[in-house]
């Protein structure tokens, strides 16, 4: 998943589209782990014997960064007994990348950091506009919001009682270009469209229907 002229990733929260869309200050695209060989593969394994046709899509997503530290909250100060405090536990933490869909809001944590080359804002508002994916897109503040709940759902689920949690994000929310391939095709007896994500194969149809016989 991974511009003009472009401001410090570290401030602001997005901009305005003359729309009236919430858009990123910042867009990465990131290059497919896929080719578009595959993505055929990936078809033609469901419709065999296919003629197809293939295009590169880009979904946008928002993307943030969250630095997640724990603490016993129990744990005295070696140096003192006498002036610790209950929070003086040693930290530790780890950065966690936060994806957001910019149609649905629904996000995830990634696996991975995304990396790419720089892109046009504009290039991402073309890409959020000519879907029609319905729901309220969310903003900058929405996707801070969604991330630090993502995260702090992750890390209680790992901690002990006992343990204090501290969030902050490193990175403010940018915008990204995931690859995607369509591909389209037919054989003797159904037409299909297929989704095949442009980083790990997955797949979704979109339509398949049963050809009419002569």
């Amino acid at each position: 998943m991974r511009e003009h002229p472009e401001p410090d990733l570290n401030t602001g929260s997005g901009s305005t589209a003359d729309s009236g869309r919430a858009a990123p200050a910042r867009v990465l695209k990131l290059a497919p782990h896929i080719t578009d060989a595959e993505a055929i593969a990936v078809f033609q394994r469901k419709l065999p014997g296919s003629h197809t046709e293939v295009r590169e899509v880009f979904h946008p997503f928002w993307w943030t960064v969250l630095s997640a530290r724990t603490r016993s909250i129990f744990r005295r100060s070696q140096r003192s007994t006498s002036d610790a405090s209950p929070s003086s536990g040693p930290l530790t933490g780890q950065q966690m990348n936060v994806l957001v869909n910019a149609y649905s809001g629904k996000g995830y944590i990634a696996e991975f950091e995304p990396r790419g080359e720089a892109a046009a804002v504009e290039e991402w508002l073309e890409a959020f506009e000519s879907s029609d994916q319905a729901g309220p897109p969310p903003d900058a503040d929405d996707v801070s919001r969604t991330a630090r709940s993502l995260v702090r759902t992750k890390v209680v689920k790992t901690v002990k009682l006992g343990v204090g949690l501290t969030l902050d994000e490193t990175v403010a929310p940018s915008g990204i270009l995931k690859p995607n391939w369509i591909v389209t095709g037919a054989n003797e007896k159904y037409s299909a469209t297929i989704l095949v994500d442009g980083l790990d194969s997955s797949h979704y149809i979109v339509r398949v229907e049963k050809r009419i016989q002569d």
